[in-house]
């Protein structure tokens, strides 16, 4: 398959424009417009990661390759180390994360590689960890540990306060006796404080009298 053709052959303008809204301060010379569904379609038939990292499309299929080739663990580790820092937006890392359902099944050998990036100072390295955590380690197993650490991010970026509200927001759906308290006692930091109100607040799985309550503790 010739990948960037086969992106070409896929673009599509008003896509295009209406995601560069999404992405401000993105290079639109960088960006094909393809619909993230054919992207997915594409990067299922990938048969390697033999193809260029020029283009926002070409770097979300690299992630996607990660997450969808039969590929062994290691392999796969070796593969997010040299992409993990061409993450340069939230829709790369917020796509790709989700797409990597093999950490299921490995989380506690996952763990020592998440380490590398749960306090980093790049802002999307440790975005892509945040987001990791909410969509694989938010259950009972590892509820303590991803709201530990959850609760004592500090940071001036902001994709990694809005994925840490964003992730506290999907804690506190499940959690609501360990999330609510750190709201009460001001425990989260900076803007984190207030982008989880809202986060919390705009979800239709929280009943309308808890969010009005929450609101009262909005600084």
């Amino acid at each position: 398959m010739n990948v960037r053709e086969e992106l070409f052959n896929n673009s599509d303008e008003k896509y295009k424009n209406f995601h560069l809204s999404l992405l401000p301060g993105f290079n639109a010379d960088k960006i094909i417009g393809v619909r993230i569904p054919i992207l997915r379609k594409i990067a299922k038939n990938l048969e390697n990661e033999d193809f260029a990292w020029e283009y926002y499309e070409e770097i979300m299929l690299h992630g996607f390759y990660i997450g969808y080739a039969k590929l062994a663990f290691d392999k796969r580790l070796s593969l997010l180390e040299r992409f993990i820092p061409k993450i340069d937006n939230w829709a790369v890392c917020d796509c790709v994360c989700s797409t990597l359902k093999f950490i299921k099944n490995s989380r506690n050998e996952f763990l020592p590689f998440l380490g590398r990036y749960m306090y980093s100072k790049s802002e999307y390295e440790k975005r892509f960890a945040i987001v990791i955590i909410m969509d694989y380690y938010l259950d009972d197993e590892y509820r303590d540990f991803a709201i530990n650490y959850l609760k004592d991010i500090e940071s001036d970026k902001y994709y990694v306060n809005m994925a840490a509200a964003w992730a506290l927001s999907a804690a506190f759906v499940k959690f609501p006796d360990k999330v609510r308290p750190l709201i009460e006692n001001g425990v989260l930091r900076g803007d984190i404080h207030n982008m989880t109100v809202s986060k919390i607040c705009d979800s239709l799985r929280v009943d309308k009298k808890t969010k009005e309550y929450l609101k009262k503790f909005k600084r």
